[in-house]
C-alpha cells in the first residue's frame, strides 16, 4: 500500500511538471487552516500629528522721541544739545515678552538729501545706535556708537502685561552733535524721513524667531557754538625788534555742531599802560590754525580758521575741539616808549546759516 501512495505522488508532480514545461498556468491557493481565530484589532503606534505654532512679529503700538524731563514730543520738531531726551516704544509681542531680542534705535543726518541712508562711518557725531537687549533674560541698555558726541541716560521699562512693554532710552545729545534744521517746515507724515536737512531714525524690533518690525521718522537739531581761550599773552623786545608769543602759550577752546569760521581782532591801537604812546594793530601778525605764514591784523581781522568766503568743515568726533598752535607777534616800531602796551583779543566763532 505504501509503493502505491508513493507512486501516486511521483505521478501528480509529474504532471505539474508537464504542465509548467507547457506553458500553461498553475493556480496555487493557500487555504487557512481551521484553528487561525479572529483577527479583530490591529494597532499602528509609529506615526504622529505635528503642530508648528509660527512665531508672529511684534506689533510697534506708538512710538516718539520726548523731553525727558517733561515728556514733550519732539518727533518732528527741534532738540537742543545739552538736554536730555528719550526715545519711548510701545511694544507687543503676540506671545509672551521674552521673544523680543533687541529693539535697536538708528539715527544719522540725511545731509540734506533723503536718497541718503547711514553715512559712510559708523559713529562721529553724524550718527547713533542705541540698544534695547533682551537675549538673556535681563533687559540692558547698550549705546553702540557714537564714542562720546552722546552720553547714554536710564533704561526706564514699564510692563503693562506679559506681552506688552514700553520702552524708554534716555540720551543726551553734546555740544557738536550735528544740526539738522529742517526744511523750513517739518511733515507730521508718520513712518516717514521726507524732511530734507534733518535727522532721521529709525526704530526696529527683532524677535528670536527672526521677525522684524520697524517705523521710521525724523527730528531736527538747532545750531550751537562756544569759544573760550585759556589765558592772556604776552611778549617782550626792544623797539626795532619783533616781540613774539610761541605756539602753545594759550589754548583756544570751541564747540560748533556745524561749519563754522573762527576770527580774532584787537583794537584799532595797544595802548601804553599809564598812556603817553601806543601801537598800531597793523604791526600785529597772527599765525597758526589754517593760516599759511601769518596773517597781518592791519584790516582788523583774522581768520584763525575758515576764511572770508569759506566755512571750515564740520568736526566728525568730540564734544569739543582745541587749537593751540596759535602764535602773535609784534614788530615794535622805533621810537616807541617803553612799558606795557595792551588791547583786547576778540575771538569770533560763527556758523554757516545758509
Amino acid at each position: 500500500m505504501k509503493e502505491k501512495k508513493t507512486l501516486g505522488c511521483l505521478i501528480i508532480l509529474m504532471l505539474i511538471l508537464s504542465t509548467l514545461i507547457a506553458g500553461s498556468p498553475v493556480s496555487i491557493r493557500f487555504i487557512q487552516l481551521a484553528g487561525a481565530g479572529h483577527v479583530d484589532t490591529q494597532y499602528d503606534n509609529d506615526t504622529y500629528l505635528n503642530v508648528t505654532v509660527v512665531s508672529a512679529p511684534a506689533v510697534i503700538n506708538s512710538y516718539d522721541i520726548q523731553v525727558a524731563s517733561t515728556g514733550a514730543s519732539r518727533r518732528n520738531a527741534m532738540i537742543d544739545v545739552n538736554t536730555e531726551y528719550m526715545f519711548v516704544v510701545n511694544v507687543t509681542c503676540p506671545t509672551t515678552w521674552q521673544e523680543i531680542d533687541y529693539i535697536n534705535i538708528t539715527a544719522w543726518y540725511d545731509a540734506g538729501s533723503e536718497s541718503s541712508t547711514y553715512n559712510g562711518t559708523a559713529g562721529g557725531n553724524l550718527n547713533m545706535f542705541l540698544q534695547y537687549q533682551n537675549t538673556t533674560g535681563n533687559a540692558v541698555y547698550n549705546m553702540l556708537w557714537p564714542d562720546n558726541e552722546v552720553t547714554k541716560g536710564d533704561l526706564v521699562e514699564t510692563v503693562y502685561n506679559e506681552s506688552c512693554h514700553v520702552v524708554k532710552l534716555e540720551f543726551t545729545p553734546l555740544n557738536q552733535v550735528r544740526s539738522a534744521v529742517g526744511n523750513g517746515g517739518w511733515d507730521n507724515t508718520t513712518n516717514a524721513t521726507n524732511d530734507a536737512k534733518s535727522w532721521n531714525f529709525k526704530i526696529e524690533v527683532t524677535t528670536s524667531g527672526g521677525n522684524s518690525t520697524w517705523v521710521k521718522d525724523e527730528y531736527g537739531v538747532y545750531r550751537y557754538c562756544e569759544v573760550s581761550s585759556s589765558a592772556s599773552v604776552s611778549a617782550s623786545a626792544l623797539p626795532g625788534h619783533r616781540a613774539s608769543t610761541s605756539p602753545g602759550d594759550f589754548t583756544i577752546t570751541y564747540k560748533a555742531n556745524t561749519p563754522y569760521k573762527l576770527t580774532v581782532t584787537t583794537n584799532a591801537t595797544l595802548n601804553r599802560v599809564g598812556g603817553g604812546d601806543s601801537i598800531s594793530r597793523a604791526y600785529i601778525n597772527v599765525s597758526g590754525g589754517d593760516i599759511t605764514g601769518y596773517d597781518s591784523l592791519s584790516d582788523g581781522i583774522a581768520y584763525i580758521l575758515g576764511s572770508s568766503g569759506s566755512y571750515h568743515a564740520q568736526e566728525t568726533d568730540d564734544p569739543q575741539e582745541t587749537i593751540n598752535d596759535v602764535a602773535y607777534h609784534c614788530d615794535i616800531p622805533y621810537g616807541t616808549l617803553s612799558g606795557t602796551y595792551s588791547s583786547k583779543l576778540y575771538y569770533t566763532l560763527s556758523l554757516d546759516t545758509t
